[in-house]
């Protein structure tokens, strides 16, 4: 398994990188909403194989629409644009019905909506952070200042996630959250929290910031993260499977990979926001 894991990421941390540093954003924003739409997929099937449940398939494009959205239109605000999307749901359900006959709305309209905040709108956080184009120095590079916070939030994410693991395997005695994840411990726990905060106070030097607010993102990333993937894990259990998916061998589907980042970005977001940073 951990060979697996590690074969993936020397694959996937150099293509992400690649995409990420691509001038411009555009292509970061895209991959963004390929990931969202191939996290929907995952969530709208595991849902219709276990318990019958149909998404709405409107919700969920327009969920994994708005990474590339919230580039291409980055003053765009979510009220209309849901509107739009709930109203547009809402016409083919009826239409569906009247086809049909019957069709249970409340719940393809409710995991829909879900969907499309879930992954969609959380993942477009990630995008924000990749907004800003201005050059900013990070050591003997010249980058655009958006890549220098998305690397910034994945160094932290990186840390943690890799001292969980390899501490919980050493040393870990007592379980985090069994119900929920029962190889999670608290040692592998405290040692991600430590290793965020860690990274988020080293890396507030290279990236810009004072050293407090970069060991409040830090400690606030390695919470949401544990957090983001914790729920993940109940979504699982809620639903009797191991996985949302493998296309990621070692690390399961799109959601299993991602989840700490979609509850992290939004953090390190308002975090610069109020900082006037971005």
């Amino acid at each position: 398994m951990l060979r697996t894991r590690v074969l993936t990421a020397l694959v996937g941390i150099p293509l992400f990188v690649g995409i990420l540093a691509v001038p411009g954003g555009w292509a970061f924003a895209l991959a963004g909403s390929l990931v969202s739409a191939l996290g929907c997929y995952e969530l709208a099937r595991a849902y219709y194989s276990v318990r019958g449940e149909l998404a709405s398939p409107v919700l969920l494009l327009a969920g994994s629409a708005l990474p590339i959205l919230t580039w291409w239109m980055p003053t765009m605000t979510l009220e209309p644009y849901l509107m739009g999307a709930v109203a547009a749901a809402f016409l083919l359900a009826l239409a569906q019905v009247w086809r049909r006959g019957s069709l249970p709305i409340a719940q393809g309209l409710g995991l829909g909506l879900f969907g499309f905040f879930y992954i969609g709108w959380l993942m477009s956080f990630v995008v924000r952070l990749r907004l800003p184009s201005e050059p900013t120095a990070l050591g003997a590079l010249t980058l655009e200042q958006g890549i220098v916070w998305v690397l910034w939030l994945m160094a932290m994410l990186w840390a943690g996630d890799s001292s969980a693991y390899f501490v919980g395997r050493a040393i870990g005695q007592r379980k985090l959250a069994p119900a929920l994840s029962p190889a999670k411990t608290i040692e592998g726990s405290v040692a991600n929290l430590a290793f965020c905060t860690l990274i988020g106070g080293l890396g507030s030097g290279w990236v810009g910031i004072p050293p407090t607010i970069g060991l409040i993102a830090g400690a606030g990333v390695g919470i949401l993260g544990q957090m983001g993937d914790l729920f993940e894990s109940a979504l699982k259990r809620s639903l009797g499977v191991k996985d949302f998916g493998s296309i990621l061998p070692g690390h399961g589907g799109v959601l299993d990979r991602f989840d700490s980042l979609l509850f992290s970005a939004p953090w390190v977001y308002w975090l610069l926001r109020l900082a006037g940073k971005l």
